[in-house]
């Protein structure tokens, strides 16, 4: 796997927070379905990035633990979800959360596969799980479906030599992550689910904000960004493109 981490998101975590896509409601009702089965949840939503995805399921929690390592990320996320009083920000990691042995009912990870060491991810999650707790993975998966998808990734590919579609546009099924999961989770796939059409500033947003993107003190920044906006303006309709997202769940024990 390329050399991909946390700190990859240096710099990037106001774009990241303006321009990164919530999640739908197909999985907000999912989730909320979890809750139902243990009432009173201590929730830790490890990588938690900006807050965008701890933002959400927040207001149906008792008490939501925001676990992440990059201090500019954590930083935006305590500015994002300032008017919410049960989070607790933790700066730490997917294999050392700081939190204690068998204390948490759901932990959620949103949009971080690539960042985290599984195996070690699975031991801490073992560790602060209580008895019967669950995981809960969760994607904004991009769909391979269109012209503009493989043009957008030209211009990844010349530019940004983190970027792999095996690793950032994965070909999700039941079984992907076997050897995470004690048993089978439970698996779902909402295909082209929620608002996927993008402005200029959002396109461009998302891109600039990913792991993979090369930062502003990249010598060909500059042309990266110019061949992102071109390329916007030959997909065009309207000042929109249709940068279409799938949701993909995946909830068990571990």
């Amino acid at each position: 796997m390329k050399n991909i981490s946390f700190e990859n998101f240096n710099e990037k975590a106001n774009t990241y927070a303006q321009s990164r896509a919530s999640y739908s409601n197909n999985y907000i009702n999912i989730f909320c379905e979890q809750l139902l089965e243990q009432p009173d949840a201590y929730v830790a939503d490890i990588a938690a990035g900006t807050g965008i995805h701890t933002k959400q399921i927040a207001k149906y929690c008792k008490k939501i633990y925001a676990v992440e390592p990059n201090r500019e990320m954590i930083n935006e996320c305590k500015k994002y979800c300032k008017d919410l009083s049960n989070i607790e920000y933790i700066e730490g990691t997917s294999d050392n959360t700081d939190l204690a042995d068998n204390s948490i009912n759901i932990i959620t990870i949103a949009q971080a596969f690539q960042l985290l060491n599984m195996e070690k991810t699975k031991k801490e999650c073992q560790r602060i799980l209580k008895k019967g707790g669950k995981v809960i993975f969760v994607w904004n998966s991009k769909e391979l479906k269109n012209d503009f998808f493989y043009e957008t990734e030209k211009i990844l590919l010349k530019y940004c030599p983190l970027y792999s579609r095996k690793i950032h546009v994965l070909d999700f099924s039941a079984d992907s992550f076997g050897d995470f999961f004690e048993e089978t989770p439970e698996f779902y796939k909402f295909k082209d689910d929620g608002l996927h059409f993008l402005t200029k500033k959002e396109f461009i947003g998302r891109a600039l904000c990913a792991s993979y993107s090369i930062s502003k003190s990249n010598a060909n920044y500059n042309n990266y960004v110019n061949e992102l906006d071109s390329l916007f303006d030959c997909y065009a309709v309207n000042g929109l493109v249709y940068a279409p997202l799938s949701t993909v769940i995946y909830i068990g024990k571990v």
